[in-house]
């Protein structure tokens, strides 16, 4: 699946916000924003030359949409590839197909494409939104990306990726490698409000004191939640650039201009030289964006918070909270040699000799969290098997389990290792990283 973007604080809507959202399912209509190109200094001259061509329909028919916009581009030297051996199979992902200098531009999404809550900042508009588009099939603007949204034929999203919409059999896997109690592992909570808790009962229904009872459009509703959970800046939903996959550290190689400019366009470019067969590749956590707050959750939206909101363990690097500590595993892209590191403090006596229990406690239900997930994989998904991803669910808990397994014994080999990033040298990096995002908000 194409890795989505997140914001990292959705939440509740007020009553106050479900009685706006209520006004708008009725009032929907595709708003034209007028145009204020990105600045020069934040990307390249774009080129004229024609993309080549992509290997899906659904995807070609994303990059003519947005080139058919004002002002709209999908760099020419982009395409989708699958990650399998060989290209032949896996998930799509978007690649350089020649050398791009860092500064070229990307992508420009225009404004006019993005999906948004009419300026009210409720994401519960914005849902509402999505699903009154669907509604109109091809007829309305949004089609191409609504498309690869929703419908299953197109290969493009799949339900169930995160772990608050995984089977009953998957959770239960999950709970045995977090643990019980008090001091079990992050994730302490994975689970997202559905729509009808964050938006109300009676979201989309035909009277307001009602809950909604069609079941086909009670799952439109929770699917177009989810996506809004797991690919939206805050109430915006912007096609194509929430279709980059997430990586951090030296693999990071594209960056956005901001979002909430509510009526300039969205531009993608090259955060650095992107060599030919390269994976273009955003962060969801080290982002100069407010979303991101300029780069200042680097150290505090983690990998297990990237695991809860988008259903996948993220490449290296990896930071992992450790009780009281945040451990950072890194790899060498040219010599895979792993190189692990303490942020901002050493871990104390007591995080010391939790490291070591959790450890303990995983190595010793290894057998049995093997075979349950083997089994797993080979069950049908249960009643709902529709809804659910059981190899995605079976891959990615074998990542996590190993992933901490992986973590912990490095914690424990180096306990007695210096910091490797202190918060002065953290700040220093933050304030070249914000001078070299090009932003005027900054």
């Amino acid at each position: 699946f194409d890795r989505p973007k997140i914001q990292p604080a959705g939440g509740r809507t007020t009553t106050m916000a479900r009685n706006k959202t209520r006004m708008f399912v009725g009032l929907i209509s595709t708003v034209a924003l007028p145009f204020f190109g990105p600045s020069a200094s934040a990307a390249a001259v774009v080129s004229d030359g024609a993309p080549l061509p992509q290997p899906e329909a659904y995807q070609q028919r994303l990059v003519d949409w947005i080139r058919a916009g004002p002002h709209g581009y999908f760099h020419p030297s982009v395409v989708w590839r699958r990650l399998g051996p060989g290209g032949t199979t896996g998930a799509y992902a978007m690649h350089a197909a020649a050398d791009i200098p860092a500064g070229a531009t990307l992508l420009v999404v225009p404004r006019g494409h993005t999906l948004d809550s009419f300026k009210t900042h409720d994401p519960c508009v914005t849902v509402a939104r999505m699903l009154h588009e669907y509604d109109q099939g091809d007829g309305s603007f949004y089609a191409p990306y609504l498309s690869y949204l929703f419908d299953d034929t197109v290969g493009g999203t799949s339900t169930g990726l995160l772990p608050s919409s995984w089977s009953e059999e998957g959770q239960e896997i999950l709970q045995d490698i977090l643990g019980d109690g008090e001091e079990r592992l992050e994730p302490e909570e994975y689970g997202h409000d559905s729509v009808f808790e964050a938006c109300g009962r009676s979201f989309l229904a035909p009277h307001t004191k009602t809950p909604l009872t069609d079941a086909r459009r009670r799952r439109l509703a929770e699917d177009a939640h989810l996506f809004w959970v797991s690919r939206s800046w805050t109430d915006k939903m912007i096609p194509v650039l929430d279709m980059y996959n997430h990586r951090n550290g030296a693999s990071k190689n594209v960056e956005s201009t901001a979002v909430h400019k509510d009526d300039s366009d969205i531009t993608a470019y090259a955060l650095r030289d992107i060599r030919a067969g390269e994976q273009l590749q955003n962060t969801y956590s080290e982002c100069m964006d407010e979303d991101c707050g300029w780069g200042d959750i680097q150290y505090t939206y983690l990998t297990h918070n990237i695991f809860a909101d988008y259903g996948f363990l993220e490449f290296y690097p990896r930071r992992w909270q450790l009780d009281g500590a945040v451990a950072e595993i890194d790899e060498d892209l040219d010599t895979g040699a792993k190189s692990f590191r303490w942020i901002f403090d050493r871990p104390s006596p007591d995080t010391l000799r939790w490291i070591e229990g959790q450890l303990a406690r995983l190595r010793s239900i290894e057998d049995g969290i093997r075979t349950d997930v083997a089994d797993h994989r080979t069950a049908a998904g249960g009643e709902h098997a529709d809804r659910h991803n059981i190899d995605h669910e079976a891959d990615s808990l074998l990542e996590l389990y190993e992933g901490y397994v992986e973590v912990l014994a490095r914690a424990v080999e180096h306990r007695d290792d210096p910091v490797g990033v202190t918060r002065p040298q953290f700040e220093q990096e933050l304030r070249a990283a914000r001078a070299a995002a090009k932003y005027d908000e900054l």
